[in-house]
């Protein structure tokens, strides 16, 4: 594992340093993404991504043959197994390129795909077997390279369609990559592995750029080659073992590039639909028809999220969150030996009508008519539902998660029939301590301290009690240390999922609302609630820039992401370097001699002091007929009271 480690640093470091290389290549060669009307961003961003990543892959790969001591590889590389990819990677990684720098038609484009999937499909990669839920096998036989050829080119394609926000194509891929590698690497099959390991480590590593605000693209030669590389992989991966791989696994594995692809292309044909009826077109506009379903639009998944409301960049979080959680579930099928496929695959395709019911397509007017997914939204699916769902995911997940790690990952340990068995009891004791705690009554993105240490204790009481019914049942040897990695892992699970929303209040925290600069004095309670209501309100139109706070501790510090530029005594030269139009004064208490020393300074340079205030006003009926178009104001910006500016002349 420690090899697998280096091999993806090498990955990751590669990328790093190239891709900022290939971006000054491509402002050179014009190999830019123009802004239009379909596109998110507002100015010219370089393509050619993909090139960095491809470099990376390959010059990772060098070294894994190389870098070993007396003659041997660092890592066993058979180029044999990588030749399908190397190959007809080669002829889309053309292709892209050609799409990046002069633009390539659609119908070739098609071709270069058609081509590299003979390639693939002549040396040996094949779909000869299915296997739905883990148990019968279904020999294909003459579906063989229809199946394989639609899968190759519909995953190729599908991670170029998703590719139409910062950072998602690459984010996704990478998810998809990492959980096919840790498949592979359960089951043994180290070559797959050792090339979606090295994959992962070259999309991380491009995805600092690629992130919003992306300053490089994927490019058609980056999102091609990466879903060509991953149809292959999980081709190859599957078809090694005598057991296959479920088809369960890659549907949940590339969930998220799949759907987005079919509701594409059916969104597309039913548009065409609506405005001429098919039979009063003639073939060529029936030709025509077809081919829409392939055309480009604004309706893809990211799209409609961010029509919805979605920021750009929490659009993309959304995406990877939705993505991650599929992933855990296929791997969760491997472990468990898909023994409960067919229910997850159940559940997961009803919660993805009901998504694709909010996300609102009108095209799509089959699944409004569905009664029973109708009533099971309206009366089932609910808060209480869904939050019991995802905890019964944490509990499964961090259970076998404690299984794999207590026993290294020996799935025919001896021990393994009894966690089989004791496994729905602990669902039961688990879920019901959190439901006796009350867990539920929370709400996830005003999580605090306390909330906190109610879920710890819950968390503690549930594994206890796990542990202790388990006492009951002739355990074997070593389920104490079981029970203390389950209630470590369900921890981290349940206070990380809990938390996720100030996690990403967090990351957005830089973002502040455009306006005037705007200096907080006062970086205690005070300043941070003033420095949030300047963050979420753009109705003052001040940007915070920084905090002024006396406490000379403080300086050169952070608070809130918001940098302590300095105490009152600094206010001058900070006021000379840095573009401040406002003084914002956060505390009420303040002492008269600081203020009117503020004051002072920043008469003399013209900038206006103002002062936060926090008003809780009752609303006097007598005075008002209505409440309609009535708004209370409890937090206002007011500037500093005449009086006191008088008295600073004085």
């Amino acid at each position: 594992m420690v090899k697998y480690f280096v091999i993806f640093l090498i990955a990751f470091g590669a990328s790093l340093a190239l891709t900022p290389l290939v971006r000054l290549a491509a402002l050179r060669l014009g190999a830019l993404d123009q802004p239009g009307e379909r596109k998110i961003h507002g100015e010219p961003i370089p393509r050619l991504g993909g090139v960095a990543v491809v470099a990376s892959v390959l010059i990772t790969l060098v070294a894994a043959i190389w870098l070993g001591e007396g003659g041997e590889p660092f890592l066993a590389v058979n180029l044999k197994v990588w030749l399908p990819v190397l190959v007809g990677g080669s002829i889309i990684f053309i292709a892209g390129i050609w799409d990046d720098i002069r633009s390539l038609p659609a119908g070739k484009k098609f071709l270069f795909q058609a081509a590299a999937a003979m390639v693939a499909i002549t040396l040996g990669v094949r779909v000869e077997e299915i296997s739905f839920f883990g148990n019968e096998v279904w020999i294909l036989g003459l579906f063989t390279i229809p199946v394989t050829f639609l899968w190759i080119v519909g995953i190729t394609n599908a991670f170029n369609l998703v590719d139409g926000l910062d950072g998602l194509a690459a984010g996704l891929a990478s998810i998809a990559a990492g959980t096919c590698a840790t498949i592979f690497l359960l089951r043994g099959d180290a070559q797959d592995a050792l090339l979606l390991v090295i994959l992962l480590g070259a999309l991380l590593g491009f995805l600092r750029y690629n992130f919003n605000p992306a300053q490089i693209f994927l490019g058609d030669s980056g999102s091609l080659v990466i879903g060509y590389t991953l149809a292959i992989s999980a081709i190859a991966g599957s078809q090694k073992k005598a057991t296959a791989l479920a088809v369960v696994v890659p549907l949940l594995v590339f969930g998220i590039p799949i759907l987005d692809m079919i509701l594409s292309m059916i969104r597309r044909f039913v548009g065409e639909l609506k405005v001429v009826q098919p039979y009063k077109r003639t073939f060529h506009q029936k030709i025509l028809m077809a081919k829409q379903m392939f055309g480009a639009d604004q309706g893809h998944i990211h799209h409609r999220l961010i029509a919805l409301g979605f920021s750009h960049r929490n659009a993309v979080i959304f995406l990877y969150g939705v993505s991650l959680g599929l992933s855990g579930l296929a791997l969760l099928s491997v472990m468990a030996q898909y023994r409960n496929a067919g229910i997850i695959l159940v559940a997961v395709g009803l919660a993805t009508v009901i998504g694709i019911r909010k996300l609102g397509y009108p095209e799509i007017v089959f699944f409004r008519a569905e009664t029973l997914i109708r009533w099971y939204e309206r009366v089932t699916f609910n808060r209480l539902f869904f939050m019991g769902f995802l905890d019964l995911v944490f509990i499964t997940f961090a259970y076998w998660v404690s299984f794999a790690l207590k026993y290294d990952f020996d799935w025919s340990s001896e021990h393994k029939q009894w966690y089989l068995i004791f496994f729905p009891v602990v669902l039961l004791i688990q879920l019901g301590m959190f439901l006796v705690w009350g867990l539920y009554q929370g709400v996830w993105r005003s999580t605090g301290i306390g909330d906190l240490i109610k879920i710890g204790l819950a968390v503690g009481s549930a594994a206890s009690l796990s542990y202790a019914v388990g006492q009951l049942a002739m355990p074997p040897s070593g389920v104490t240390a079981f029970f203390v990695i389950d209630l470590l892992t369900l921890g981290i699970i349940v206070v990380g999922a809990r938390t996720a929303y100030q996690v990403l209040d967090y990351s957005q925290g830089n973002v502040c609302s455009e306006g005037e600069g705007a200096l907080i004095y006062g970086a205690g309670k005070s300043g941070q609630l003033v420095l949030q209501e300047l963050r979420e309100n753009g109705e003052f139109g001040l940007q915070p820039l920084g905090f002024l706070d006396d406490d000379s501790s403080l300086k050169g510090r952070t608070v809130n992401q918001m940098p302590v530029l300095g105490t009152s005594a600094d206010l001058p030269s900070i006021l000379a370097t840095h573009q401040v139009t406002t003084v914002v004064v956060a505390s009420a208490r303040l002492a008269n001699g600081r203020l009117f020393a503020i004051a002072e300074v920043c008469r003399k340079c013209g900038i206006p002091v103002l002062q936060a205030q926090v008003h809780i006003t009752k609303i006097q009926m007598s005075s008002v007929q209505t409440l309609e178009g009535y708004r209370a104001k409890p937090f206002q910006l007011a500037s500093l009271p005449v009086e006191l500016e008088e008295e600073n002349k004085e």
